[in-house]
């Protein structure tokens, strides 16, 4: 987790991304860095590899599929 104006925010990982997605690294890959269907993960200032905020993936899972309760 990292703290943004006293705020805890929690990021998804890779592997839990694959997970919650059922795609593989690449295809995760491909529709974030190449087709722009998926948002950035992102990284610290030094940039290492943080994941995705919790919060944009409910946005994403919610915008692609409104009835989504997740």
């Amino acid at each position: 987790m990292t703290w943004k104006w006293g705020m805890a925010i929690g990021y998804i990982g890779l592997e839990e991304m694959r997970r919650l997605t059922g795609k593989s690294h690449p295809t995760l890959w491909r529709i974030w860095a190449i087709r722009k269907e998926f948002p950035l993960p992102q990284k610290s200032k030094n940039g290492t590899f943080l994941g995705w905020p919790e919060n944009i993936y409910d946005d994403w899972i919610n915008s692609n599929n409104p009835n989504s309760t997740r």
